[in-house]
Order: structure tokens, then C-alpha cells, then sequence
């Protein structure tokens, strides 16, 4: 959803300022921010330490994988958050097929939504 230069681990989760005097507790510590209606939006950090907010259910962009290789996107990527390693090789397997051509990315987008229950939405993304 955003990203943040600042570090809510080190804010809530220690008594240092940043990365040089925080502690690390990243490391050991899963956040989430909870809305008014009960939704919980994972924060993680990344090697910098800002921090990113993400959505509280996935979202896929691959309904419109066909249109950006049209406009000559040749390059995409696949963010993953608390996925178990069961479940990366298969989702990726089915994202490379829709950028390969072989399958059609609002079929998957569908059937990522019922047979894993990913919650996959379409999200905010828009093509202009």
C-alpha cells in the first residue's frame, strides 16, 4: 500500500532512534496495523530500514500481464510475504505461464482466488 522512511519497529519495539542503535527487533518480530474494521495490514522492513504497509489481503496484477507486454514490459515482480515454501514454487509456476503466454491472467487471477485462498483481488492498479 506505502512505504515509509520511518521505522515503526524501532519506534514501538526499542528505545533506539534507527537502525545503528535499534536492536534489530525486526528480526524478531511480525507487525501488523489493524483498521477500524478488523483488517490487519502487514509492515515489514527492508534492508534500509524504511518500512513498507501492505494491503490486507494479496493482490495480483495478472488480468493485465497482457496488456503490459503489449506496451513492452518484458520484466515483472512478484512480492511475497508470509507464503510457505509450498506454496512460492506454485504461484510462481502460474505467473510465469501467464508471462509466457500460456495461460490467460484473468483465468489465473480467478483461480488463484478459489483454489489457493489467497484472497487475490485486483487491487488499485490501474493501466493507463
Amino acid at each position: 500500500m506505502f512505504h515509509m522512511e520511518h521505522c515503526v519497529f524501532a519506534a514501538f519495539l526499542s528505545t533506539g532512534k534507527d537502525f545503528r542503535d535499534c536492536g534489530r527487533p525486526c528480526e524478531a518480530h511480525k507487525v501488523e496495523l489493524r483498521d477500524r474494521v478488523g483488517a490487519n495490514f502487514p509492515v515489514l522492513p527492508d534492508t534500509g530500514c524504511r518500512n513498507t504497509v501492505f494491503n490486507s489481503v494479496a493482490q495480483s496484477a495478472a488480468e493485465y500481464v497482457g496488456r503490459m507486454l503489449e506496451l513492452g514490459l518484458r520484466t515483472f515482480r512478484v512480492d511475497l510475504l508470509r507464503e510457505t515454501p509450498a506454496q512460492v514454487g506454485p504461484l510462481l509456476d502460474r505467473y510465469a505461464r501467464v508471462v509466457g503466454g500460456r495461460d490467460d491472467g484473468r483465468a489465473t487471477w480467478r483461480e488463484l482466488r478459489v483454489l489457493n485462498q489467497l484472497g487475490v483481488t485486483r487491487g488499485t492498479l490501474q493501466i493507463l
